[in-house]
């Protein structure tokens, strides 16, 4: 029976008490996953989700990882009648996170922000079941964010951070 003490490790450490073994040596908070709802306020507003586990090595307690990604509205283009167009836009997000003090991360990392624009020059070509070509153009805008994430209890994470692709403040909520 060796699975009931495996599964109490797992059920202790899904409520955020892990096994000694396992916890910061240095700060004592055990290594833990959040998950985040993400606001940029870039031109048009996003909203993304963004995963950020802490470290689980003991030799680098106080390093973890987050990956991030968000989209924002489809937004039409005001165009002459025969015409249409729209514009998506997304994000990506990758960085390392390092715990200064307990509970407060200084986070760090690159992204990458794109803007699709699709549209159609509103001639139809002279057939019967014929429709406009549309046409597609992708802006890829590389930057660098820096952020705070501070954990609020023990279930609660806010963050807060600056991107340099959208040029954009962002906000994150979550759990962990």
């Amino acid at each position: 029976m060796r699975l009931k003490p495996l599964l109490f490790v797992l059920f202790a450490t899904s409520l955020g008490t892990a096994a000694p073994a396992l916890a910061n040596p240095t700060s004592g908070t055990p290594p833990y996953a959040a998950l985040m709802v993400d606001y940029v306020a870039a031109d048009q507003a996003m909203w993304g989700v963004t995963i950020a586990p802490t470290h689980y090595d003991r030799a680098y307690p106080d390093w973890g990882y987050y990956a991030g990604f968000a989209w924002g509205p489809s937004e039409r283009l005001d165009l002459p009648e025969p015409e249409a167009g729209k514009v998506e836009q997304y994000m990506g997000r990758f960085g390392l996170s390092y715990e200064m003090v307990q509970g407060l991360y200084l986070t760090g990392g690159v992204s990458y922000w794109v803007k699709e624009t699709h549209h159609t020059n509103g001639i139809t070509p002279l057939c019967t079941d014929c429709t406009p070509v549309w046409t597609s153009k992708k802006d890829y805008t590389w930057g660098g964010e820096l952020g705070l994430r501070y954990n609020l209890g023990q279930n609660l994470v806010i963050g807060v951070g600056y991107n340099w692709a959208t040029e954009s403040a962002m906000f994150s909520l979550g759990l962990r």
